[in-house]
């Protein structure tokens, strides 16, 4: 494992992070709010540093999969340190813990904050929550593939390894062009987003905020209130069909341009979402009506668009579902655990796993009855090999293991064990809002240092999907550097 090449394109992800850090700080000047030294003191470091680690930059970079793990895993915590710095120096935060974890919140796509009042904040400091979500939606690394051509070559490694998310599928010949063709759709779907809300009478700054954080599934909201400040159906239908689009593989829309193989290659996780969703949907709706509200057109308004928002680990609300019945309660946590589709900016299990665990088990029964039957499973249309079904299971049984295990430590820090499962489960499936201590209108600026960390170590754990983090604390792979 060469050290040197890590070490500069790591250096290099530095400098492009300090360079966005810009937009905020034209922002911050032109409003005159006080949070233009913060900026202007983190583009400093954050590019200084960025700059020192690329002092012996090697002639070529041959990136291989050690150091792709190495660059993914210490690309994002430095990304987020990064990201921290501006609202530490602001002063509206109350120490580095609190700033990293509305940070990682942000690049993770979570959601959840600690903060109490939003509005409080400059519109600078708005601006970089926000991007810190953009950026973090479609991925550090991929944006890096895109900006950095000195990882042109090595970038089939980085892309595999920054996540599962992008599902690992190249759909052009060179890496480059389909991390450039996916960011392309990505700032289109924010674009049009963005002027339907403007259309809709929403200022441009929230407007282009809120469509930020739809298109990342991130949740960030420039209001206290999140997308119930507004209170506007018109609004609220546009961003549920923005979440909907944001929880479909990106990859499936470059296809869209090839007509005749998109939608039968992506059908059956594709139609599993959509049905997952609609019957969360009718679950949900069914019960506000006969508990909650009046009619059924508040039932349908409120309740599909929190199913789709935690379906798609957004965690935009519209209503206070801390109120509602358990069983809406128990079906919020269960799309948190599943999430949507592989390769969208949502977080959580994925639908693929969990179809393929099922499947798995399916077969599993018929062997039973049948010892000398021999079947496959297959998944849109592609039989899956035994690997491929092996880690799917493994991954999910992985899942739930940390999310009981990190739910323990949360409890034991003095929070209660069912708000704990809660708080762990929004954390690592980037949903960002939870039940009751940590519900749509509350915030997690009360927990315990401790707490704080675990919840940190979820969101990264959940972005990047355990593996890469788990492989660099191999001694192992150390052994290997020079």
């Amino acid at each position: 494992m060469k050290i040197r090449n890590i070490i500069v394109i790591l250096g290099n992800l530095f400098v492009v992070l300090g360079l966005f850090l810009i937009l905020p700080l034209i922002i911050s000047l032109f409003k005159r709010d006080t949070a233009a030294p913060a900026f202007l003191t983190s583009i400093i470091i954050a590019t200084g540093i960025g700059l020192l680690m690329q002092i012996r930059r090697p002639r070529r970079f041959n990136i291989q999969r050690w150091e792709a793990m190495v660059i993914v895993v210490v690309g994002w915590v430095g990304a987020s340190v990064i990201g921290a710095l501006p609202f530490y120096f602001s002063g509206y935060f109350s120490g580095f813990l609190d700033s990293l974890f509305e940070s990682v919140s942000g690049f993770t796509t979570t959601g959840a904050s600690i903060l109490n009042n939003i509005e409080a904040l400059p519109a600078s400091l708005l601006v970089w929550r926000s991007l810190t979500h953009w950026i973090g939606g479609m991925g550090i690394i991929i944006l890096a593939l895109v900006v950095l051509p000195a990882i042109n070559v090595s970038g089939r490694n980085l892309y595999n390894f920054e996540s599962s998310s992008l599902a690992n599928e190249q759909i052009t010949p060179k890496i480059k062009d389909t991390a450039r063709l996916l960011w392309t759709v990505y700032f289109v779907f924010t674009a049009a987003e963005t002027v339907l809300l403007l259309i809709l009478g929403l200022p441009f700054f929230d407007a282009s905020l809120t469509a930020m954080a739809t298109i990342a599934t991130g949740g960030f909201s420039p209001k206290n209130a999140s997308i119930a400040a507004y209170n506007n159906i018109y609004v609220e239908i546009v961003v549920v069909v923005f979440m909907v689009l944001s929880g479909i593989n990106f990859t499936l829309y470059p296809k869209l341009l090839r007509p005749g193989k998109s939608w039968r290659f992506y059908s059956e996780v594709f139609y599993i979402y959509l049905l997952i969703m609609a019957g969360a949907s009718l679950i949900v709706v069914i019960d506000l009506r006969l508990h909650t509200y009046g009619t059924w057109l508040e039932a349908i308004r409120y309740g599909v668009f929190q199913v789709a928002s935690i379906n798609t680990t957004t965690g935009f609300v519209t209503a206070d579902w801390d109120k509602w019945l358990p069983v809406t309660h128990l079906v919020l946590l269960v799309l948190m655990l599943v999430g949507a589709c592989p390769g969208s900016t949502s977080g959580a299990i994925k639908n693929s796993r969990i179809i393929l665990l099922f499947k798995g088990i399916y077969r599993e029964i018929i062997q039973l009855i049948h010892p000398r039957v021999v079947t496959t499973i297959q998944l849109n249309n592609r039989t899956m090999d035994e690997k491929t079904i092996q880690n799917a299971i493994i991954y999910v049984g992985m899942y739930l293991g940390f999310w009981l295990i990190a739910s323990m430590i949360v409890a034991i820090g003095g929070v209660p064990p069912e708000a704990a499962l809660m708080a762990v489960a929004t954390t690592l499936g980037g949903v960002g809002p939870g039940v009751g201590l940590f519900g749509p209108i509350e915030s997690f600026a009360g927990l315990t240092v401790l707490n704080k960390i675990v919840l940190i170590a979820s969101m990264l754990f959940g972005r990047l999907e355990f593996y890469s983090i788990f492989v660099v604390f191999i001694p192992a792979l150390w052994r290997r550097a020079r």
